[in-house]
């Protein structure tokens, strides 16, 4: 049961994550895409460590518009030095995205997580409460250059998660406001930004509202370098802070270190 447990905090935090159909940035030109692996090595809470990939696709359809694929993969999980969890290993919860960006540099997107996870039994799952559940994310972007060399990335939108079909829950409603600025360098390009995301409702069980206040708000504070090595490859390497009650409380600081590897064709 407590190895259980310990699941059921890991799978709450890890598909947590924001996807917003790739980044806060224009789509690639019509008729190119990009291919990436990302490895992400996270200390979530104190005596806890956890590493995972991520297998991502995106590709511009017709000019401004981008479909997106992401297919996370926890790797491993310890507390305190010990193995991860039964079963922690595998495909998670995939999320598929579109955006669509107007001339302006205004876009707008849509993001599904889907309600699928391959890595569990489901009736081991069911006593300490996860099931996966479907999310949908909607939401606005803007983009700006101020300079050749500084570019800013920004995004407003909302989570609506579904009620799952077999727990009845369904999570409640957030607002997630976010940002990041860039500086070309020619091949390196350093950038930073952060991500609120605040709870607007309580959430429902079988259709009646829930007692008491939404999720506390919690920020995720980045910085990085992205390096592009030619035409064809880069990568990027970036470290990520987690703070507000909403990502660990006043004494925690999650924080995770993340590196891409990316083919563009």
């Amino acid at each position: 049961m407590k190895k259980l447990s310990l699941v059921a905090v890991a799978v709450a935090m890890f598909v947590g994550s924001a996807f917003a159909a790739w980044d806060y940035f224009p789509p690639k030109e019509a008729g190119k895409g990009q291919a990436r692996l990302n490895f992400e090595y996270g200390i979530p809470a104190e005596k806890v460590s956890e590493m995972s990939l991520a297998v991502k696709g995106r590709y511009s359809i017709i000019e401004g518009l981008e479909a997106a694929l992401s297919l996370p993969i926890p790797l491993s999980k310890s507390y305190d030095g010990g193995d991860s969890p039964d079963g922690y290993v595998g495909l998670s919860v995939p999320e598929i995205g579109v955006r669509y960006w107007l001339p302006m540099g205004l876009g707008f997107y849509l993001d599904f997580k889907l309600p699928v996870d391959t890595r569990y039994d489901k009736d081991d799952l069911a006593k300490v409460g996860y099931e996966p559940g479907m999310e949908l994310g909607v939401g606005a972007q803007f983009s700006t250059k101020f300079t050749e060399e500084l570019s800013l990335g920004s995004q407003l939108g909302v989570k609506v998660p579904f009620e799952k079909a077999d727990s009845k829950v369904q999570g409640g409603m957030a607002l997630v406001v976010g940002a990041e600025l860039d500086y070309s360098l020619g091949s390196v390009t350093p950038y930073a930004g952060a991500e609120l995301e605040m709870g607007l409702t309580t959430g429902a069980y079988d259709g009646t509202a829930l007692e008491g206040d939404p999720a506390p708000a919690g920020m995720d504070v980045w910085i990085g370098v992205a390096y592009s090595i030619n035409d064809m490859f880069g990568c990027d390497l970036s470290a990520k802070f987690g703070l507000l009650e909403g990502k660990g409380g006043k004494d925690n600081t999650p924080i995770t270190i993340g590196f891409n590897f990316d083919f563009n064709f």
